[in-house]
């Protein structure tokens, strides 16, 4: 089995915020992550100013920042831009 790229990860998890907040477990689910292995990248990308966690009702959610939103879009648009067929 391969191993995804982190890049790749975070940048899934990225695209998962961006299309709406999610607490810790719908997260790691939409993006294929074992829950163990979440914070490992979601804390990078937290001390990098790319999402923000809110408490809520007593549970932990998850949203992109602006910063996180602009990081996204350039990266589409490198992929858009590549030659992979």
């Amino acid at each position: 089995m391969k191993k995804r790229d982190p890049i790749l990860i975070h940048m899934e998890i990225l695209a998962s915020l961006f299309a709406s907040p999610k607490g810790p477990t719908r997260l790691a689910q939409s993006c294929n992550i074992q829950f163990g292995r979440l914070e490992t990248f979601t804390s990078a990308l937290l001390r990098k100013g790319l999402i923000r966690v809110e408490t809520t009702g007593g549970q932990q959610v998850y949203s992109v920042t602006e910063e996180g939103y602009a990081l996204y879009k350039a990266w589409l648009e490198i992929w858009r831009r590549l030659p992979l067929d």
